[in-house]
């Protein structure tokens, strides 16, 4: 069966114009159809609605209920439907630091998902965010629970690999504690990304992780340190050290809460579309009318609750991760911070997949690559996503 997507408002790369697509065995077979329509056609008129590339999210703890820390096949699952439901087409599974027992929870239960659901195709591989933190500040550690939070022990770190099989693509540390050099050299041998994160390292110390393997910012401007005077003596942060350097890749997360308009903008126009992922951070309340819930696992998750269209700690001292999908992070960039939907869809979906090595199949709508794609229509507002050719609504 083949599909035609008739007069759609295609968001390219370089522009939005109106156009059909035809897919055909999952793959983008073309992008502006003329050939007559047969009877193994399966006819979607779009009615001149957008039609984007399916959303990849670098950074995502849960949805829909649940959280992938919870360690079953099933939350696996409830999350990444929750998602897909959003736009989200491919994602990368995140785990909050925690201790080690927890972590090879997490990574037997997704590889369990992977061989028993049909939605695992969704994803490709998990992301370790810690615990390798410097946890001394509340502005550093974030929501991240402070009594797991320890220093690179490269013993834990083979076990996890071993027990892992391939399956950790990405792995966050704070490049200041001891270890930290060895241990991103360790993630670049094993083609890894590592990144920057939950720190308050100076530029010189973040400059020197980047000469050593780290080579993205987990969201950035939030638990990544600046410019200030540190016992008499000014040092630069986190954020110049990664504006100073062209090569390394940043993730902003787009609930339009955690990032001012003008921060955002700034970054966009220093690091460019290119260089620049949009992220959710979405937790078990994303995708629900959840009002409280718990970062990590129920177990031993901490407490969160939702105050002003963001989660919170319990106390408040902290955000805690978000609530918000994919497509809500569209409307924030295109209505609130006025930005384009080309620029937009680039830091949604080709960008983010670049980061992680997938821009050949994933990220744009191109001939050849995998039919992952979001019509919305002109409020942005989700109407059809495909994935792999397959339509999972039709609204």
């Amino acid at each position: 069966m083949k599909t035609l997507i008739k007069n759609a408002a295609v968001v390219f790369c370089d522009g939005v114009r109106v156009s059909d697509i035809l897919i055909e065995n999952g793959k983008i077979a073309d992008t502006d159809y003329k050939g007559e329509i047969t009877e193994n056609m399966k006819i979607l008129n779009a009615d001149g609605n957008y039609l984007l590339a399916g959303f990849v999210d670098l950074h995502v703890h849960g949805g829909g209920g649940a959280d992938f820390m919870d360690a079953t096949p099933e939350a696996f699952e409830t999350a990444v439907k929750t998602h897909l439901k959003h736009g989200t087409t491919l994602l990368y599974p995140t785990a909050v630091a925690a201790s080690f027992d927890d972590l090879c929870d997490f990574l037997n239960a997704y590889n369990q998902f992977k061989s028993t659901s049909e939605y695992a195709a969704l994803t490709d591989g998990v992301h370790l965010e810690g615990p390798y933190f410097f946890g001394a500040t509340q502005l550093s550690r974030g929501a991240q629970k402070a009594d797991v939070l320890r220093l690179p022990d490269m013993n834990e770190v083979e076990k996890l690999l071993q027990i892992a099989n391939g399956s950790i693509v990405r792995w966050d540390a704070s490049p200041e504690l001891a270890g930290a050099y060895e241990f991103a050299n360790k993630m670049r041998d094993s083609g890894i990304v590592c990144a920057v994160a939950h720190t308050d390292a100076t530029a010189p110390q973040t400059l020197k992780g980047f000469e050593n393997g780290f080579n993205h910012v987990t969201h950035f401007y939030n638990a990544t340190s600046l410019h200030r005077k540190r016992e008499q003596t000014v040092y630069a942060g986190v954020v110049e050290a990664t504006y100073l350097d062209d090569s390394v890749t940043v993730e902003l997360i787009g609930d339009g809460c955690h990032i001012p308009k003008e921060t955002f903008m700034l970054t966009l126009k220093i690091k460019g579309r290119d260089k620049l992922s949009v992220i959710t951070d979405g937790m078990r309340i994303a995708g629900t009318n959840m009002q409280s819930g718990k970062l990590g696992s129920l177990k031993n998750g901490s407490e969160v609750i939702v105050d002003a269209g963001v989660a919170k700690l319990a106390d408040k001292v902290s955000f805690a991760g978000s609530i918000a999908t994919m497509d809500r992070c569209l409307r924030v960039l295109c209505n609130d911070f006025g930005i384009d939907l080309p620029t937009a869809s680039i830091m949604l979906s080709l960008t983010p997949a670049k980061r992680m090595g997938a821009d050949a199949q994933k990220g744009s709508i191109a001939i050849g690559k995998d039919a992952d794609l979001v019509l919305v229509d002109k409020n942005l507002e989700i109407k059809t996503v495909i994935a792999g050719g397959k339509i999972f609504g039709e609204n």
